[in-house]
């Protein structure tokens, strides 16, 4: 997995959980809380896409990468950047995967 997906993962998941929690007091137990929620989602969030390049690579299955790619899209916190960096991943993975607009659409439609 390339920095700049871990960094955006890291990034967009600190944002969700700091916003989850904007309605509590901002003491030190609630950061620690907040903290707590990102990073272990952070550690879900890398083994699933681990696992799913590493299968990619193995067995170049676009069917086992999109049930994959659903579970990703829901897990808490995931939302349209991550998914459009994740995909643009698997495109560097094998260039020769193209995955049309149709085919991916529903892993963008996200509520707010």
């Amino acid at each position: 997995m390339t920095k700049t997906l871990l960094d955006i993962i890291s990034k967009e998941l600190k944002i969700f959980y700091f916003k989850s929690f904007r309605r509590r007091s901002k003491s030190l137990e609630t950061l620690d809380l907040i903290k707590e929620c990102y990073i272990d989602q952070i550690n879900l969030f890398n083994d699933y896409i681990d696992d799913l390049l590493i299968s990619y690579k193995k067995n170049k299955s676009k069917s086992l990468v999109m049930e994959s790619l659903k579970k990703i899209k829901n897990l808490e916190g995931c939302n349209k950047k991550i998914m459009k960096f994740l995909i643009a991943e698997l495109k560097k993975v094998d260039n020769s995967t193209d995955f049309e607009p149709e085919e991916i659409q529903f892993l963008f439609e996200f509520e707010d």
